[in-house]
């Protein structure tokens, strides 16, 4: 009798076993979990496209700046490059511009190569290092994993796109946030100026943080950095109010992106930039 109560046991224990396997039973998501699995999966994409939407306004005693601006953008992982594509419109010093931006970054002879163009004028910019930029590439939430552990998940999926999502938020340093944006996408691609980089790499901001559920790839950040640079500003004696600066990144699609290649004419006509 005793026999076949031990052996009843052992028979449930494996079902439960086999039932918790079969149905993905791993424990509680996480953000870390989450971010883990989407690491995993992101470093077998070849090429993803995106939308980068900028809301940035900020008054100085007598200056106002704004800059508005919705872009596309494309990655290919290898050959690493990207390309960028949108409008902007800024206001400064009381003139308002309202222009068509567009930008290659590519590695040529192992340095990182920026061709820039506004309303069609271009420049070339060289740089040793590939580390910001439009470019981005396959680890680029490395820099913010140690933080993943104080992220928080939402309750609720969010929708993006049409699809469920993980929703997980908490606060990254400005140096990681760099990493994984890039300084020009902080800077508004070259129309901001802010505070020194080595003090905006210790600021601590707050990120919103979207994966595809099914897919587990990124699907959407959202970065708002009105607050802290009131602080900042504050501290540093300045009289810059932050109305407004926000960043947004849609991931839309993966691995549908053909090689990125600077025309010809682009190349000849492009200006470099000392």
């Amino acid at each position: 009798m005793k026999k076949r109560k031990i052996r009843a046991q052992s028979v449930f224990l494996i079902v439960g076993v086999l039932g918790c396997i079969l149905a993905g039973c791993s424990g509680k998501m996480t953000p870390r979990k989450i971010v883990d699995q989407m690491e995993k999966k992101i470093a077998g994409v070849s090429s993803f496209s995106n939308r980068v939407e900028l809301d940035i306004k900020m008054e100085e005693v007598v200056h106002y700046t704004k800059v508005t601006m919705d872009m596309t953008m494309e990655n290919t992982m290898d050959p690493k490059a990207g390309h960028a594509k949108g409008n902007a419109e800024v206001v400064m010093g009381g003139v308002q511009l309202d222009s068509e931006m567009e930008i290659y970054q590519i590695m040529e002879e192992g340095k990182q190569v920026t061709y820039s163009g506004l309303d069609g004028q271009w420049n070339r910019e060289t740089a040793e290092s590939s580390s910001s930029g439009i470019a981005l590439d396959t680890n680029l939430f490395t820099e913010i994993g140690d933080s993943m552990d104080q992220f928080q998940l939402a309750e609720q999926p969010v929708e993006v796109g049409g699809k469920n999502c993980y929703e997980m938020y908490g606060n990254v340093t400005g140096q990681q946030l760099v990493g994984v944006l890039g300084s020009q996408m902080i800077h508004g691609f070259g129309l901001v100026e802010l505070p020194d980089d080595s003090v905006i790499a210790e600021l601590e901001i707050p990120i919103i943080f979207d994966v595809y559920q099914e897919e587990l790839l990124p699907a959407r950040m959202q970065v708002d950095m009105t607050e802290v640079l009131n602080i900042l500003y504050d501290q540093l004696g300045e009289k810059t109010d932050v109305s407004n600066y926000a960043i947004k990144l849609l991931f839309e699609e993966y691995n549908q992106v053909k090689e990125i290649q600077v025309p010809q004419e682009i190349r000849q006509n492009a200006l470099p930039v000392s």
